[in-house]
């Protein structure tokens, strides 16, 4: 490699962004590189996640298994809740529901910026974002929102699903139909805790698509609450909801009293708790799939490239390290072009094991009528009592190999 310095951009400081930074910093390369993000500041909030699979060999390969661990959840087990709020079925904790490495997502996202944020040769800007991109062959020119511009090597968008960032890379065929709304609303926060919380994820379905679950913290004041709205079928929005997506927290926090305030169970303490929440966030749930992720010197990666449903986490952290292990062969700045089709070829295949996502979801996990949630119910109680989960493959039997590169030791 040249003493030439690479210039690389990641825009996102999410889950992929920074994982990205760690194994670029860990490769022979000169890179400087700058992680921007639209929030003023790190983000604290964030729903529970978790690692499965190749990512987690990769978090071990980071010497980071242990932080891992420390921050986990202290979820148990799964728990499905029946019309009186009791439960019928338990799945324990590494069986299907709950993994053996359940992490907010604040908490493994600032695990990553940790490792990163003091590293030479990574720097962070918060409180700007991409406004234009022109791709050349030598480089790739870049306007901020914040007035500012800059010469780039490689691009990367890793400002998840709802990237404003992918459709300045690729191509309009290509993005093309690639968002699809589930037909599912979330609002997640967190909640005063009490000490007959069980460590455990708490699910409560009622027909209409709608939901209450509590999902317990590592911090014990607090567990995490989320409140599902979903629709009859993917693509189908609800007008009402939509409309207090625009109007802001407020509108959200209202329209989430008008559906679930008389779901019954813990309807009550969850919706007084959420009023009162600082962390209150509402979202679509949607899946990103596209034919391509890269363009030139610039590609989307995380859940900009393929938001899935259950596996998200694992994905962004894959794909980041193969996405640096391939960049980690180039002699110079005009090797980058031929590195991202390398990523793609070797990445795309890992991936497509898990790109569909858990089938009928959500509508089948979160049904319209009475009659499909006791259908539901009695398939989730048949399953729980025989353990015939235990059938399903391991998260180590994906059958994919994770590739080895050149890696130097940061510590």
């Amino acid at each position: 490699m040249s003493a030439t310095k690479l210039k690389f951009l990641i825009s996102g400081a999410g889950i992929a962004g920074p994982c990205l930074a760690y194994w670029l910093s860990r490769t022979r390369l000169n890179a400087a590189i700058t992680i921007i993000e639209r929030s003023s500041v790190p983000r604290v909030t964030g729903q529970s996640i978790d690692i499965r699979g190749p990512g987690i060999e990769i978090v071990k390969r980071m010497n980071l298994e242990e932080a891992v661990r420390a921050r986990n959840t202290t979820e148990e087990a799964t728990v499905i809740l029946d019309s009186s709020g009791k439960p019928f079925a338990l799945f324990k904790g590494g069986d299907t529901f709950t993994a053996e490495y359940e992490i907010l997502r604040a908490d493994l996202a600032g695990l990553f910026m940790e490792t990163t944020e003091s590293l030479s040769n990574v720097k962070y800007v918060y409180g700007d974002s991409i406004k234009s991109l022109d791709q050349r062959e030598k480089n790739v020119n870049v306007t901020f929102d914040g007035g500012s511009s800059a010469t780039f090597d490689l691009v990367v968008a890793a400002d998840g699903g709802t990237s404003r960032t992918r459709d300045m890379i690729l191509d309009e065929h290509i993005t093309k139909n690639s968002y699809d709304f589930l037909g599912q609303y979330i609002a997640f926060f967190s909640i005063p805790s009490r000490p007959t919380d069980p460590k455990m994820w708490q699910w409560y379905n009622r027909p209409k698509g709608l939901c209450i679950m509590l999902r317990p913290h590592r911090n014990p004041a607090t567990v995490g609450a989320y409140l599902c709205i979903t629709t009859p079928a993917h693509g189908q929005q609800d007008p009402a909801v939509e409309a207090a997506l625009d109007k802001g927290v407020e509108a959200q926090k209202r329209i989430c009293h008008e559906y679930l305030g008389n779901l019954g169970w813990e309807a009550k303490r969850v919706l007084e708790g959420m009023d009162a929440a600082e962390d209150f966030y509402m979202s679509r749930a949607a899946q990103v799939k596209l034919p391509k992720w890269t363009n030139g010197r610039a590609l989307v990666l995380g859940d900009a490239a393929h938001a899935t449903f259950g596996v998200g986490t694992t994905l962004a952290i894959e794909s980041a390290y193969i996405l640096a292990g391939e960049l980690s062969k180039i002699q110079s700045s005009e090797d980058v072009p031929r590195a991202l089709e390398r990523f793609e070829e070797v990445y795309r295949p890992l991936y497509t094991k898990s790109e569909d996502g858990p089938p009928f979801f959500p509508q089948g996990a979160f049904p319209q009528t009475s009659w499909a949630l006791w259908l539901r119910d009695s398939l989730l109680w048949f399953v729980s009592k025989t353990k015939l989960y235990k059938l399903l493959p391991a998260d180590d039997e994906s059958g994919f190999e994770l590739p080895s590169y050149d890696w130097v030791d940061i510590r």
